[in-house]
């Protein structure tokens, strides 16, 4: 279980919340379930990994205009698929611009992020975008 703060994008408020996960073993599905006060719970399955309940997760939120602020959602978080193996979609790195992947900045995706480090999934996928060109030059 993980207690975190969203921020609602209209009047910059913060809002505690709970992330729960569960890998059901049975069907091998994994599961996340997001709780807030005065709304209706939020359910994710994925028989893949976490990562695409994150995902899915991230845009249901940002329809409802707010961000939760935990590492997966920063703009320099990067999963790789060897990372979405190993974890099960619960570890990112955190990368900076012309730097290689730093196996020490390995983080927990539901671990607590603070405000100004979280944007957007738009510009978190522009951000590891050009992070991804800066390779190429």
């Amino acid at each position: 279980m993980y207690r975190l703060e969203a921020v609602n994008l209209a009047d910059e408020s913060r809002v505690p919340c709970v992330v729960t996960l569960r890998g059901i073993e049975d069907d091998d599905i994994c599961g996340l379930r997001f709780d807030r006060q005065n709304a209706a719970p939020l359910v994710f399955r994925s028989p893949v990994d976490f990562e695409d309940t994150l995902m899915e997760l991230r845009h249901e939120l940002e329809r409802q205009c707010l961000l939760l602020l935990c590492n997966r959602f920063r703009r320099n978080a990067f999963v790789s698929s060897m990372a979405r193996q190993m974890s099960t979609g619960l570890s990112c790195y955190l990368v900076s611009p012309g730097q290689p992947v730093d196996p020490e900045k390995l983080v927990d995706s539901l671990g607590p992020a603070p405000k100004e480090a979280v944007v957007l999934a738009e510009e978190a996928a522009k951000y590891i975008e050009d992070w991804i060109a800066g390779f190429g030059e």
